[in-house]
């Protein structure tokens, strides 16, 4: 009879817990679906917010500046790179201490400062990118070219290609394959050759950032033959730089044409001294080249 009363009252009670249980569930299930339709709405709200691709944008680098002001205008009215020209026999030279002031003022307006090189050695141009505060190296001359191989990759490099007036590349390209095996041969065969075998961290640097295409006579404004022009595809990480006998006038023509990463702007956006830059050309250059990447996008 006891046994009988205890099965009775264990039934009674999970009778009486069962709608408990059903209402728990049921909440658990609302909360986990409410949560999945958060999550979702929220998925969707970011996906909305989230800006539209516009096409790829044809980057501006305005170069050979020379004077805080300059760079300070150049970079508000939207381009992204500033040269400076550090190598003494330019016109538009400017020495350490004035760069580390025009590279400062790239960047607080939020472009990129670029050391420009021509016979410099890669010690030359390693310590003068410190002193004015920059990781970016246009390799310019054959010295500076040269250079590349002792170059930390710490250093940005934008290596310089010329082309003839037909448009054809006569410089030879980064990463000479027979000079770096001659060198590693010369390793190998030292008394510590097995550790260049697996040294290729310490090994000379092949890589660079940007390819920059400029005319055979670079800073003179003459043009050469775009149509002609065959750039090799692959051969820099963040891709390439069209320059030579670009202006305010035929840059848009030269991005549909080439259709490059970035325009360089030198001489184009002068003004009659050939040095200080004309702010009036330069936000036409960069409006212009905006112009032109809309059309290819």
């Amino acid at each position: 009879h006891t046994s009988t009363m205890q099965a009775s009252l264990a039934m009674h009670q999970r009778a009486a817990l069962a709608p408990t249980r059903v209402a728990a569930s049921t909440h658990r299930s609302t909360s986990r679906a409410s949560t999945r339709a958060h999550r979702s709405a929220r998925s969707i709200a970011v996906r909305a917010m989230a800006p539209k691709d516009d096409g790829k944008k044809t980057l501006v680098k305005v170069c050979g500046v020379t004077t805080p002001e300059d760079a300070t205008q150049a970079a508000s009215a939207g381009a992204h790179f500033i040269g400076m020209i550090l190598w003494p026999k330019s016109k538009r030279s400017i020495d350490l201490d004035v760069a580390k002031s025009v590279a400062d003022a790239a960047k607080a307006a939020g472009a990129i400062p670029i050391g420009v090189f021509v016979d410099e050695t890669a010690e030359e141009i390693i310590a003068a990118c410190e002193k004015v505060g920059i990781d970016h190296a246009q390799l310019h001359g054959d010295n500076a070219r040269a250079a590349l191989t002792d170059l930390p990759m710490t250093i940005k490099a934008v290596y310089v290609v010329s082309a003839d007036k037909d448009g054809a590349i006569v410089t030879p390209m980064p990463g000479d394959e027979e000079k770096l095996c001659k060198d590693r041969q010369e390793k190998l065969a030292g008394a510590q050759g097995w550790l260049a075998a697996v040294d290729w961290v310490n090994g000379p640097r092949r890589t660079i950032d940007w390819l920059l295409v400029d005319g055979v006579d670079a800073g003179s404004g003459e043009t050469y033959d775009w149509k002609n022009l065959r750039v090799p595809r692959g051969c820099s990480r963040k891709g390439w730089i069209l320059a030579g006998g670009l202006d305010p006038q035929n840059v848009k023509e030269a991005i549909g044409v080439c259709h490059p990463t970035a325009v360089d702007v030198a001489s184009g956006v002068a003004d009659d001294s050939g040095v200080k830059k004309d702010h009036a050309k330069v936000d036409a250059f960069i409006a212009n080249a905006a112009a032109g990447s809309m059309e290819m996008a």
